[in-house]
C-alpha cells in the first residue's frame, strides 16, 4: 500500500493509502520504463487487486503491452477506490438499490429513495474523509509521489476511459515525468459529458438499431425496431416485467422489476460490450411477447455494477461535482433531455440525480484549468472505438486533435475499452509504446482485417454446426412415429 497525505497541501494531515501491484518483466529490458496502468474508470471503478483475483486476469489483458515485452506492469487503484483505503463506497445505496429493484417504483419515488441513500453516505463519510480531496489532480499527485517513492525517472501511462482523464492531467502537471500515454476509450477534460448527455445516449440507442437495420438480412429478420423498442418502454411503464435471476445473489432467485426505464439503463450499460448489439433485436422481439430469458445476463451485470461494494461511488461523486459538475448547465441540459424522446427518458432523471448528490456533496468547484484542453507534447496514442456508447468516438476525435504529438486508432466495430476487446488494439499499444514516434495506424488496421476475417469465419464455423445439429435432430424425430400413432395402431 502507497501512503499519501489526504490533503496534498497539508503533508502533515490525514493520511490514505492506495494499493500498488507490480508484475515483473518475464525478461527485463532496462531501457523500457514501467507501463502504470492507472486504474479501471469509473471514476470509482475497481480493478479487482485482490490477490485471489489479480494474477490472471489483468495477467491476460496487458501482459502483451508490458512484462512480456520487458516491461513492468505496475496496476494501482486510486484513492478512494477499489482496496485503497479508505473506500469511499456508499453502502446505504447498495442496500437501498438492493431492495428497490425488486419494487415497483415510479421515477420519482426511485429519486426520493436514492437521495435519502446519498443523504446518509455523505453524512457518514464525511466524518472519515474529506470528500474535496478526490479528483483527478489529487491523483496526478499520488502518482507523481509513487514514481518518486519507487525511485523511477519516467513512467508510461495507461488510462482505460475515466482514468484517461488522470493520465492527461498528471502529463499536464508532471511532464517530465512522463515517456509515453495510452488513451483507450478516453475522456477529455474540454468536452463537458453531461450537457451532451441526452444526444449522446439516444445516438448510442441508435447506433445500437442501426447495426441491425443497415444489414439486410437482420433489417428484414427484424423490421422497425426503433418504433418497437418505443412502444416496449411505455408499455414496461405501464405494466413492470418481474424478471427472476439467480445471478445476482447466488443461491437465491433475484425478482428484478423491469420497467421501461430500467430498460434502457440495462440496455444502455450493455451497450458498453460489441457482442451485445448483435443480440439487440431478439431481445427487443422476445419482450414484446413478455418474456426476458435473453436480458438476463444484461441485467444481471447491471445489478452487479449497482451493488459492487468495491466500487467507490462517492468518490465517483466527488470527482464528478469537482470538476464537471461547475462547468454544466443544467437546465440546458434538462431541456435537451425533455425533447429527447420516450427513450431519454432515463437520462432525465439522470441530470436530476446529479445535480442532486451535488447539494448533497457541497464540495468546491475546481478552477476553470480543469475544463480545458490539455496540449502536452508527451506522446499519446488514443485509441477509440466507433460504438462506444457513453464516450462518443466524434468527440474524441475533436478533442484529440489538440494534441500536437499524437497518433490515432479509431475501431468501427468496437465499443468501451478496445484493448479488452481486440488483441489488435493492444498489440498497437506495445508497438507504441516501444517507439512512440514510429507510425502504428496502418499495421493496427491490417491486423484488424486479419482479426475480423478470423471471427467471420469463426461465426460461420459455428453456424454451420448449428445447422447441422438442428438438421440431424429433425431428421432424427422425423424418423421416429408420434407415441400416439402407435398405440392408435396397435389397438
Amino acid at each position: 500500500m502507497m501512503e499519501v497525505p489526504e490533503n496534498h497541501a497539508e503533508p502533515g494531515g490525514r493520511k490514505i493509502q492506495f494499493p500498488v501491484v507490480r508484475f515483473y518483466a518475464e525478461i527485463s529490458d532496462p531501457d523500457k520504463d514501467p507501463l502504470l496502468h492507472l486504474g479501471a474508470g469509473g471514476p470509482g471503478a475497481s480493478m479487482g487487486l485482490e490477490p485471489e483475483n489479480a494474477s490472471d486476469w489483468l495477467w491476460f489483458n496487458y501482459a502483451g503491452m508490458s512484462v512480456q515485452d520487458g516491461r513492468d506492469l505496475i496496476i494501482i487503484d486510486p484513492r478512494g477506490t477499489g482496496m485503497a483505503q479508505p473506500r469511499l463506497a456508499c453502502d446505504e445505496f447498495i442496500k437501498d438499490a438492493d431492495l428497490a429493484f425488486t419494487r415497483n417504483l415510479s421515477t420519482d419515488e426511485e429519486a426520493r429513495v436514492f437521495s435519502y441513500s446519498m443523504e446518509r453516505c455523505y453524512s457518514r463519510l464525511s466524518k472519515v474523509a474529506d470528500l474535496a480531496q478526490y479528483n483527478s489532480a489529487t491523483v496526478a499527485q499520488d502518482v507523481e509521489a509513487l514514481r518518486q517513492a519507487l525511485g523511477l525517472p519516467k513512467l508510461n501511462l495507461y488510462g482505460v476511459s475515466y482514468a484517461s482523464r488522470y493520465a492527461l492531467t498528471i502529463a499536464r502537471d508532471f511532464p517530465e515525468s512522463v515517456r509515453a500515454m495510452v488513451l483507450n476509450s478516453a475522456v477529455f477534460p474540454d468536452i463537458i459529458y453531461t450537457q451532451q448527455l441526452p444526444d449522446d445516449v439516444i445516438a448510442a440507442y441508435q447506433r445500437g438499431i442501426d447495426y441491425c437495420s443497415e444489414d439486410e438480412e437482420c433489417n428484414k429478420r427484424f423490421p422497425d425496431l426503433k418504433r418497437r423498442l418505443e412502444s416496449l418502454v411505455d408499455k414496461l411503464d405501464e405494466t413492470p416485467l418481474t424478471v427472476e435471476t439467480g445471478k445476482i445473489h447466488p443461491g437465491e432467485q433475484y425478482p428484478f422489476v423491469l420497467s421501461g426505464q430500467r430498460l434502457l439503463r440495462v440496455l444502455f450499460q450493455a451497450l458498453y460490450n460489441e457482442q451485445f448489439y448483435a443480440e439487440l433485436p431478439a431481445i427487443i422481439e422476445e419482450l414484446e411477447s413478455d418474456q426476458a430469458e435473453l436480458l438476463k445476463p444484461s441485467i444481471a451485470s447491471f445489478m452487479g455494477l449497482v451493488l459492487d461494494p468495491n466500487f467507490g461511488d462517492a468518490a465517483g461523486i466527488s470527482h464528478f461535482c469537482y470538476e464537471e459538475a461547475p462547468f454544466v448547465d443544467f437546465d440546458l441540459a434538462r431541456q435537451a433531455a425533455a425533447s429527447s424522446g420516450i427513450l431519454g427518458g432515463s437520462v432525465r432523471s439522470d441530470i436530476d440525480m446529479m445535480q442532486m448528490q451535488c447539494r448533497i456533496w457541497a464540495i468546491p468547484s475546481a478552477p476553470l484549468l480543469e475544463a480545458r484542453a490539455i496540449k502536452t507534447q508527451v506522446p499519446t496514442l488514443v485509441m477509440h472505438g466507433a460504438l462506444d456508447p457513453v464516450l462518443a468516438a466524434a468527440d474524441a476525435n475533436k478533442a484529440r486533435k489538440k494534441l500536437p504529438n499524437h497518433q490515432w486508432l479509431l475501431f468501427p466495430k468496437l465499443a468501451h475499452d478496445v484493448i479488452s476487446a481486440s488483441d489488435c488494439a493492444e498489440q498497437a499499444a506495445a508497438r507504441f509504446l516501444d517507439s512512440p514516434q514510429q507510425p502504428v495506424v496502418e499495421a493496427a488496421v491490417e491486423c484488424r482485417k486479419q482479426e475480423l476475417a478470423q471471427q467471420a469465419e469463426l461465426e460461420k464455423q459455428i453456424a454451420d454446426l448449428e445447422a447441422q445439429r438442428a438438421l440431424e435432430e429433425e431428421q432424427h424425430r422425423s424418423h421416429k412415429s408420434p407415441a400416439g400413432s402407435r398405440y392408435s395402431e396397435a389397438h
